[in-house]
């Protein structure tokens, strides 16, 4: 399989306009398409990568050589159906669901498949993806994607079996942060601190900005935390009472992504 240069992404929910803003500035506007079931959703594709064009399923495979399936699990059937005749073995067909097993989706299709697991960050050129790659991707092949996807994110070859637990920490964890960040002002008003909602918040933001800007320039986790948790310090202090609480919390709600991920609900 040659380099990838052009891309149809079907299905254009959240993550489909967000793969949409980054493959748009990874293969540029005219090399990208999109395929989507109602006008209000080919209206915000159109938004979110300017100048890019829409087409049906069915024609996809004529336009791009990289297909992203980003309808919901129950649609696949159906847009497998639309896609498979134009579909040759020099497609690469991908597939943004953990539910969707590589195999059966190899089954289903004459080319390589992978899975790509994006996150919310990709459409500003951040964060995290998950490249899963599946019966037929060859390591060259592998490499070449890997490739388009570095010009919008930090790509991370993983196995099948490890999905759900790094799409917990990819895909799910920017939300999950803000979360945090966002209790942790909410916590503050509930002790009554003389703080407005509005600039708890905004303190709660500036602090994950800084620890993701101090990551970002080569601190570990851990060296965040020693740079400020002095010993016998208030915020050792502080580390020391929530920690249990903390892992806690968080193993409750891994345990919630695995089984509304078994139930059917939407990956995301």
């Amino acid at each position: 399989m040659n380099e990838l240069r052009t891309v149809g992404i079907v299905g254009l929910g959240r993550m489909g306009l967000t793969l949409a803003a980054a493959f748009g500035r990874a293969v540029g506007p005219d090399r990208l398409f999109g395929s989507g079931r109602s006008a209000a959703s080919v209206a915000r594709f159109e938004q979110a990568a300017p100048g890019a064009r829409t087409a049906s399923a069915r024609e996809l495979p004529g336009l791009a050589e990289l297909i992203v399936l980003c309808a919901p699990q129950s649609a696949l059937p159906a847009v497998l159906d639309e896609l498979r005749p134009r579909l040759t073995a020099d497609h690469l067909v991908v597939t943004i669901s953990n539910r969707q097993p590589l195999s059966v989706l190899a089954e289903a299709v004459p080319g390589p498949v992978a899975k790509l697991i994006p996150s919310a960050g990709n459409e500003i050129g951040a964060g995290a993806t998950l490249l899963v790659p599946g019966p037929g991707m060859t390591p060259l092949a592998v490499e070449h994607h890997l490739e388009l996807l570095r010009t919008f994110s930090t790509p991370f070859v993983i196995t099948e079996d490890q999905g759900r637990a790094a799409t917990d920490l990819a895909s799910c964890g920017p939300a999950l942060l803000a979360a945090a960040a966002a209790a942790m002002a909410q916590a503050q008003r509930r002790r009554n601190a003389p703080l407005p909602p509005e600039l708890a918040e905004q303190l709660a933001t500036c602090s994950l900005e800084a620890a993701g800007r101090l990551v970002a320039a080569g601190a570990s986790l851990p060296d965040v935390i020693d740079r400020v948790a002095v010993p016998g310090g208030n915020t050792a202090a502080g580390l020391a009472a929530a920690r249990e609480g903390l892992a806690a919390a968080w193993r409750a709600a891994f345990r919630a992504t695995e089984d509304n991920e078994r139930s059917g609900h939407p990956a995301h």
